[in-house]
């Protein structure tokens, strides 16, 4: 398990230095001078039960990109999981909207796995990450087909075999599509769509809906 751990983290560190330009990864918007590097990944264990899969990480938060500027390759990494720490385990001490996400999945993740919605509880089972690894120009755009190949093929088909997961979940239908397409070309763990926790099911059939995603997961875990 050991190793494991050391080769996602350098997988990780690797990612967040990538020297891909928009060249390569059209509608990206990564600025190291500014701190916005590739980011939008988390774990704490390997192998997890469930990697869930974003489109992006979307823009930094408020604050965020000071405490990378100035930082590169295992610095910058540990820079942003302080960051990851300091934010999730006071999520509800904060009011930022743009924290609607985090608390969302979370609470996700909590009724899915039966657990207890805590950052420990949750990350010792699950993990996430995004199938672009930059922030985007268009934050809600719909990302570039060539975009989605390429981070994919360099970073996420690494982070599916090092985490070894048994589900994928994924976050809305754009990701689930492209998931959907990638598994015609490799054998990916079973995939689960949820609605994107930065939006919210209707209340009247929310519940109905996450227990049938509840039930779906149970079947693969079981």
């Amino acid at each position: 398990m050991k190793n494991k751990i050391n080769a996602i983290d350098e997988l990780y560190i690797s990612c967040m230095n990538c020297t891909n330009t928009e060249k390569e990864c059209k509608g990206i918007w990564k600025d190291f001078a500014e701190g916005i590097p590739p980011r939008g990944f988390k774990y704490n264990t390997v192998p997890v039960k469930i990697l869930v899969v974003s489109k992006n990480p979307g823009h930094p938060l408020r604050g965020e990109p000071e405490k990378y500027i100035g930082k590169t390759g295992l610095s910058l990494y540990r820079a942003f999981r302080q960051h990851q720490h300091d934010t999730y385990y006071h999520l509800d001490k904060t009011k930022d909207k743009s924290l609607v996400f985090h608390k969302n999945l979370f609470r996700y993740l909590s009724f899915f796995l039966d657990i207890p919605n805590n950052v420990d509880s949750i990350y010792e089972h699950a993990a996430h990450t995004n199938l672009v690894k930059c922030s985007t120009i268009g934050e809600r755009d719909r990302l570039d087909k060539t975009t989605m190949k390429v981070c994919s093929e360099k970073y996420l088909m690494d982070e599916i075999r090092l985490l070894q997961p048994k589900v994928l979940l994924a976050l809305g239908g754009e990701v689930a599509t492209f998931l959907n397409r990638l598994n015609k070309e490799h054998d990916l763990p079973t995939i689960v769509k949820v609605k994107h926790p930065s939006y919210f099911y209707k209340k009247e059939i929310e519940k109905e809906k996450l227990m049938e995603i509840r039930n779906q997961i149970s079947r693969c875990l079981s």
